[in-house]
């Protein structure tokens, strides 16, 4: 079997804002650079052995179209003019 531990990680964040729920993450996805990537979403164990690099460093491994591990914490609301 294949091990698909992570051996590298990084830590970013995007925030985005439209009417459209599906449309304001997309955005926030590109303001976090990782809108090119295809998400897996995993629990926060963070892995043994793991190296934690910068978030342009990280960046710039991903390939577009990449399946790419992330843990994601979203927030949305449907009130107008709402902070959350």
């Amino acid at each position: 079997m294949n091990n698909i531990t992570p051996k590298r990680m990084f830590f970013t964040k995007g925030v985005g804002y439209h009417r459209n729920e599906l449309q304001s993450f997309e955005l926030a996805l590109r303001a976090a650079g990782i809108e090119k990537c295809n998400l897996v979403y995993v629990s926060s164990i963070y892995p043994p052995e793991c190296k934690i690099i910068s978030k342009k460093k990280g960046v710039e491994v991903l390939h577009a179209g990449q399946i790419t591990f992330a843990v994601l914490s979203k927030l949305t609301t449907n009130e107008p003019n709402r902070v959350v």
